[in-house]
């Protein structure tokens, strides 16, 4: 227990040390009207295609809301980029992805595409119309896009571009393709401000904790007490877990083993007309859980997510009476019987329910420090048997876990 209590004392003053550090280290910035660049923080800041508006702030000062007309453009330390723009059929400047920049950029918004030729914003069009044969009607994906490109890379580069151009799907990055080879083609400076990521990220985590576990009768009759040495157990847990979806930033998902060690010392005592039992077991006691969570980021603050998870956990329990001694008083006569038999029972195998709320520190795009508490109900979990007397536990397991994310 010792050894757990240091390794959590530890791992938590890692958390705090390294709180300041994420908090200090950011690669956002805005371009001012002037044309300035200022570094600076984001809040809430996720991973969108699309901002109305932005929360700023520089270094110590407050936050500040900023929209498009108060700003020409920001950009995140992962190399996300947007201007405001006035694009065609829009009445308003907005914030727009820039994903390439050059003489021809290529820009995104709600999902639209367009291209920046320096004179003017050009729509790629791509749509769904209905046409009818034979009397049945039914849909077809028309890509004018197509024409548009062609027409504006025409030059020396058009046989080499050509079908590329004709076989390129509506999506960003057979856009960002099209256009690199055209820059490389015309041997004209250009930079991509949006790099492939994949759909998902899939990343092992490592943690440690303690668990306490309340225990309040489902089951019981007569004057019957019991008393239990700790509540305080030592946690492993490894898992996985899968994050930043690239359509869904704020949603993740855990899948986990959970070592659980609940050595422990159990006093009893019932009494009764007829008789006084007092009764003491030390034992030895194991649980694996397998939780698995769907969790939601409520809140984005710098480098750190804050989030909610809940989920069902598969949990299976192995015990073992390593000393038990019950001692039976008849009031009748006095006679005093010894007993050495095991007094406490695990329920083997169940499903409970389990929920969770928690705070990654991103340290780098590949590491995290993790900060978790866990709440399970385990109903009718155990029970602590005397002769003719029984009581059954239900169990509620609060875990607090530090580890890291790779």
């Amino acid at each position: 227990m010792r050894k757990s209590l240091s390794l959590i004392l530890f791992l938590a003053l890692c958390l705090f040390s390294f709180v300041q550090y994420s908090n200090a280290q950011s690669g956002d910035y805005i371009i001012t009207i002037e044309g300035s660049k200022v570094s600076g923080k984001f809040e809430k800041k996720f991973d969108h295609e699309s901002y109305d508006n932005i929360r700023f702030s520089k270094p110590g000062e407050k936050s500040k809301t900023l929209s498009p007309t108060d700003i020409a453009g920001f950009g995140f330390d992962n190399g996300w980029f947007y201007m405001a723009k006035k694009l065609p059929g829009r009445n308003e400047v907005e914030f727009v992805q820039v994903l390439i920049t050059g003489k021809l950029t290529l820009l995104r918004s709600r999902n639209i595409f367009y291209i920046d030729t320096g004179s003017e914003i050009v729509e790629l069009v791509a749509r769904y119309e209905k046409e009818e044969i034979n009397g049945r009607q039914f849909s077809e994906f028309k890509r004018p896009y197509i024409a548009t490109l062609n027409m504006l890379v025409a030059g020396d580069c058009t046989d080499e571009l050509y079908q590329d151009i004709f076989n390129s799907n509506y999506e960003e990055f057979n856009f960002i393709s099209i256009l690199s080879k055209y820059h490389l083609c015309e041997n004209l400076e250009y930079e991509i401000h949006f790099k492939k990521e994949p759909f998902v990220k899939i990343s092992p985590v490592l943690s440690a904790g303690i668990s306490s576990i309340a225990l309040s009768p489902a089951i019981i009759t007569g004057n019957r007490k019991d008393a239990f040495e700790t509540s305080l157990f030592p946690i492993f847990q490894i898992g996985v877990k899968t994050h930043q979806f690239r359509k869904w930033p704020r949603l993740s998902m855990d899948v986990s083993i959970v070592f659980m060690n609940q050595d422990n010392t159990v006093i009893s005592e019932y009494v009764s007309t007829e008789q006084y039992m007092t009764a003491t077991e030390t034992y030895s006691a194991r649980t694996i859980t397998v939780p698995a969570t769907i969790n939601f980021t409520w809140i984005r603050l710098g480098n750190i997510d804050s989030y909610v998870g809940f989920g069902v956990a598969s949990n299976y329990s192995t015990i073992e009476s390593e000393f038990s001694i019950i001692d039976q008083t008849l009031n009748s006569n006095g006679i005093t019987t010894l007993y050495e038999e095991p007094l406490t029972e695990f329920k083997r195998r169940f499903v409970s329910p389990i929920g969770k709320i928690g705070s990654i520190i991103n340290l780098s795009n590949r590491i995290g420090l993790v900060a978790e508490f866990q709440i399970s109900q385990n109903p009718e979990m155990m029970s602590v048997s005397l002769p003719f007397n029984v009581v059954i536990y239900d169990r509620l397991v609060s875990s607090f876990l530090i580890g890291l994310r790779f």
